[in-house]
């Protein structure tokens, strides 16, 4: 029996060419569209470490500063404060006494204008993990910013600088009481 079936006969299960090269076209937009928001989410991710680190950071150094007593003419404990009787006056100049070394100080001023790359804990070690970070503190009289006497408050403000230079600012007030 012979075969009479046409020698050039189109299949209709089968791809063309154009509609091979527009589904590769159109595969190839779909994975730079998901890998551009992959890299995005990817890249938020790791910020929220360094927020988190900058923010762990600034929280030991509060805690150290929030530690020390308020003035240099406050007793330990605060017992005492100073611009009160039987105290002294309040220190007029912020910032450690001449010679005072970090691991020695002992009231909240101490820290005013410290800088510390890589930072450092109380007794002078390297804090583990923040080799690459900055630490700046200012230590200022607010108690302007609350109606009171100006002595009455300090202001704690520690600006952390992150590894690739993003700024964090933490501020705390400590009050003479």
């Amino acid at each position: 029996m012979l075969n009479h079936a046409r020698p050039y006969q189109f299949y209709s299960n089968a791809y063309s060419l154009i509609e091979l090269v527009i589904s590769i076209a159109l595969s190839s937009i779909v994975i730079v569209v998901f890998y551009s928001f992959f890299s995005n989410a990817q890249k938020q991710s790791s910020d929220s470490v360094l927020h988190f680190k900058a923010a762990e950071l600034a929280q030991t150094y509060l805690e150290e500063i929030n530690l020390k007593s308020y003035d240099d003419f406050s007793p330990t404990g605060n017992a005492i404060r100073c611009d009160s009787l039987p105290s002294l006056p309040c220190s007029i100049i912020l910032g450690p006494e001449v010679s005072e070394l970090r691991t020695n100080y002992d009231d909240v001023d101490d820290f005013n204008n410290l800088s510390e790359q890589p930072p450092v804990d109380a007794n002078g070690n390297t804090r583990q993990g923040y080799s690459s970070y900055q630490v700046s503190i200012q230590v200022s009289y607010a108690g302007v910013d609350f109606a009171l006497p100006s002595t009455s408050l300090k202001k704690i403000q520690v600006t952390i600088i992150a590894p690739q230079g993003e700024v964090f600012v933490f501020s705390q007030y400590k009050g003479n009481f």
